[in-house]
């Protein structure tokens, strides 16, 4: 679910406004009826979050936030990058007159600390400059380009502005090339085969016939015809030719130029890049060793119980030979699509009969497993948890893709199922959409740790609930190793070249082909931190609960302490530790 970019090192957040005291109910107030302290911070939150939409609409609209219109792309350009560092210090300062210690057991609480943390965040990574090397797979062709799919249409307003927003574009892809050719100067580039795979999408795009190319699309989704005679103009006379020029400037220019290693450690300041990132992602100071010898014995320690796991279905001591078992093995296949939904929906319904046991509350609004059809399959592949919406026009959904049924397996829908259904994000996600507003709600962009730890955390605790049908399906849960933990530390901190990176992700990831395993290395380059957030997230919510039961022996109620990680919406780690300490606090005697 966690977002990803290094684009500014920016996080887009609403922020949480439930009561974190120690009782169990949650408590709401209108902010009219708060004092004065709370009016102010509310002022400043919703001042950032405006001005926020506005410097980045394309975030907006990935996220489905309300927007003034839909008209605009991103000001790229350095000039309004260093007013927005300067507004973000204004708002920084700000803060310091507010006492999150006085603040306890009230929502400003929790909005104090997650727009701290965001501003914070966004200042400490500025020392990346991503601004001036976002050349790679996922640059704005892949970012700006999907905004096309949200783009409204249907209207004359809505017609208008659509052509007004990407009759930018040019001015847009200029800006960008003469921000990298400025990173070369300076001594920041992508690493060349994220370059390169930028070339290739861009070469694949600009090799489509124009009734096909996605530059296309909004003709095809409007029936206007003068609306569509000026989209194609634009899309030939100014859209082609901008992709082309940024295209060749890659291509023959900035490729060759590129730097050959990984580690963002070879761009000026890269450590200190790296300790930002870390924090961004895991919400927690972190120093690199040390995360990897972390990350050394937690990749230990599951790959132990899976394959304690493929000894017991395979009689075999290795996590690849078990892999090709089950590859070959009929029970972990399905004869059709229905029979994947099926074998979905089965596993749904003992999750919603077990969670009461696990959660004293539940959303009210119910998870429906709906498919993707052909079409959409083929843009949104895999699985995904899609929250209810907010005017009850239908309930939550989990997407999954079943039209290839002959690529799924057992082994891997069940864990996939309990992290974005129950009693992963529906769970999570679905208390805070009905607890809190709009603009009380956080957002998982900066807050991947709590967000994707606690999917990661519902995996095993599937296993505790007794929800995993067989050993076949608890292997595949198992198997999926915390490798970010190390392989992101190793290439950015340790050195690690490409293929010593790839060839330690395929020997422990059982289910990665090399081309899986190039991917998640390419990734891991351009986006430092990222995939920390998975492996450390988990880790951390399984601590803090090992702590509370320790100190509260007989006293921990595992459904309470539940209740509690998930009363406050998405938070930091350091946060839910706090929130957790207080309510044990409260349990022991003084």
């Amino acid at each position: 679910m966690a977002k990803q970019g290094l684009r500014l090192g920016v996080c887009l957040w609403f922020a949480s406004g439930c009561a974190v005291g120690s009782g169990g109910a949650q408590a709401h107030a209108p902010v009219a009826s708060r004092d004065e302290p709370a009016r102010r911070l509310h002022g400043l939150a919703t001042e950032y979050v405006a001005a926020y939409l506005r410097m980045f609409p394309d975030q907006g609209e990935y996220d489905g936030r309300s927007l003034a219109g839909h008209d605009a792309l991103p000001d790229n350009s350095s000039a309004a990058l260093e007013a927005w560092h300067g507004r973000e210090d204004a708002w920084l300062a700000a803060l310091a007159g507010f006492d999150a210690v006085k603040l306890w057991g009230t929502p400003e609480w929790a909005l104090l600390g997650y727009l701290r943390s965001t501003l914070e965040s966004s200042i400490a990574t500025r020392v990346c400059h991503a601004e001036l090397w976002p050349a790679h797979q996922f640059g704005w062709q892949s970012r700006l380009l999907g905004m096309l799919d949200s783009q409204p249409l249907g209207t004359s307003l809505a017609r208008t502005e659509a052509l007004a927003r990407w009759r930018q574009l040019p001015r847009f892809v200029d800006t960008e090339v003469a921000n990298l050719r400025q990173g070369l100067q300076r001594g920041y580039s992508a690493p060349r085969r994220n370059v390169e795979l930028a070339v290739q999408q861009l070469d694949a795009l600009l090799a489509l016939a124009k009734a096909d190319s996605p530059l296309s699309s909004l003709a095809k989704r409007d029936v206007d015809s003068a609306f569509q005679a000026n989209w194609y103009a634009l899309v030939t006379a100014e859209l082609l030719p901008a992709v082309k020029r940024y295209r060749d400037f890659l291509r023959s220019e900035y490729a060759p130029a590129s730097r050959t290693t990984l580690s963002i450690a070879d761009l000026p300041d890269g450590l200190a890049c790296y300790r930002a990132q870390i924090k961004t992602y895991t919400t927690t100071e972190l120093e690199p060793a040390a995360l990897y010898r972390l990350g050394l014995e937690r990749v230990a320690e599951r790959e132990t119980r899976a394959l304690r796991l493929a000894n017991a279905l395979y009689g075999v001591n290795d996590l690849r030979a078990a892999k090709l078992a089950l590859d070959s093995d009929p029970r972990n296949r399905f004869a059709s699509g229905d029979e994947a939904l099926a074998f979905i929906t089965e596993a749904l319904g003992r999750a919603r009969t077990a969670a009461p046991r696990w959660f004293s509350r539940s959303p009210h609004t119910e998870l429906v497993l709906l498919p993707f059809n052909d079409a959409e399959a083929k843009t949104h592949p895999g699985a995904r948890y899609e929250p209810a919406a907010k005017d009850g026009s239908h309930p939550a959904w989990y997407r999954i893709d079943v039209t290839n049924f002959a690529a799924l397996r057992r082994s891997e829908l069940e864990h996939i199922t309990f992290h974005e259904g129950i009693p992963g994000h529906h769970l999570q996600m679905g208390l805070a959409q009905e607890s809190f507003t709009e603009q009380e709600r956080a957002d998982s962009t900066c807050l991947g740790a709590f967000i994707e730890g606690w999917g990661r955390y519902s995996e095993t605790l599937a296993d505790e609930m007794g929800l995993y049908r067989s050993d076949l399906e608890r292997f595949g849960a198992f198997a999926l190793l915390p490798t970010g933990l190390v392989v992101d530390p190793g290439i950015h901190a340790l050195g690690w070249t490409r293929q010593r990176a790839i060839d330690w992700a395929m020997a422990k990831q059982a289910g990665f082909s090399a081309d899986d395993a190039a991917a998640y290395v390419d990734r891991i380059a351009v986006f430092p931190g990222l995939m920390l957030s998975y492996g450390f997230g988990e880790l951390e919510i399984t601590r803090i609960r090992q702590q509370a039961e320790v100190a509260l022996g007989p006293k921990f109620e595992l459904q309470a302490f539940h209740d509690r990680v998930l009363a406050n919406g998405g938070i930091t780690l350091p946060m839910l530790r706090e929130v957790i300490r207080r309510w044990v606090a409260a349990q022991l005697p003084q």
